[in-house]
């Protein structure tokens, strides 16, 4: 029998390199985070009040905060801007960089998808990808702004990944962006697949947070 041919029967049969050649399956998958999402609209998520909204997304935290330990291992696949200094499952959305415009006191955030599903039906329910800004007071971050992009499962099969963005106005603690004088600060940015962080030191379960600086020029 000819190499090639060995070859070729121990590769179909998975015997040779069959590690190298699967493909990696996150431990929460895409019906997982359907799940969620299916959550979210049986608990007239939209109808609750702030209270409320935050004490659902906290127990539904709680219920899924393994899903970071166990898919936040896997390596970026993009170059980031500043440092990543927390990163949970990115196998679905990542976030590799995040701008300041100091004239219009926007954060700007562009958020890969990076799986078809996993995102709630299409066009709706779907889901939000947020990102919390903050900026330091010299000590530790604060709020700025906060906003999000809405988007649902894509069912065409079309070439992925897909670039979003999350585009949020300093609205809070705006001392801390003003005046622009050219002063340097520093930021940091949180993605969060559909449960909205609540302050600067969150860690999110799908998601990653980045911390850069930004230059507050005329």
């Amino acid at each position: 029998m000819c190499l090639q041919t060995r070859l070729a029967m121990l590769l179909g049969t998975g015997l040779l390199f069959g590690a190298a050649y699967a493909a990696p399956i996150p431990v929460c998958s895409a019906e997982i985070k359907g799940s969620i999402v299916n959550q979210f609209s049986q608990a007239g998520w939209e109808k609750m009040n702030e209270d409320e909204r935050l004490r659902f997304e906290k127990s539904v935290y709680s219920q899924y905060q393994y899903c970071a330990v166990a898919d936040g291992s896997v390596a970026p696949d993009a170059a980031f801007c500043g440092k990543t200094s927390y990163q949970g499952s990115t196998w679905f959305e990542q976030m590799t960089c995040c701008g300041y415009d100091p004239q219009r006191r926007l954060f700007a955030c562009p958020v890969s998808i990076k799986q078809p599903g996993g995102f709630g039906g299409a066009p709706l329910p779907g889901s939000r990808e947020y990102v919390l800004n903050c900026v330091s007071n010299g000590s530790t971050f604060v709020p700025v702004g906060v906003d999000s992009v809405h988007l649902a499962n894509e069912a065409l099969g079309a070439i992925r990944p897909w670039q979003f963005a999350v585009v949020a106005a300093a609205n809070n603690n705006i001392n801390l962006v003003q005046p622009m004088s050219g002063l340097t600060r520093q930021a940091r940015s949180i993605l969060s697949w559909q449960l909205q962080p609540t302050d600067c030191n969150y860690r999110p379960i799908w998601g990653n947070v980045l911390d850069y600086q930004i230059r507050l020029n005329q």
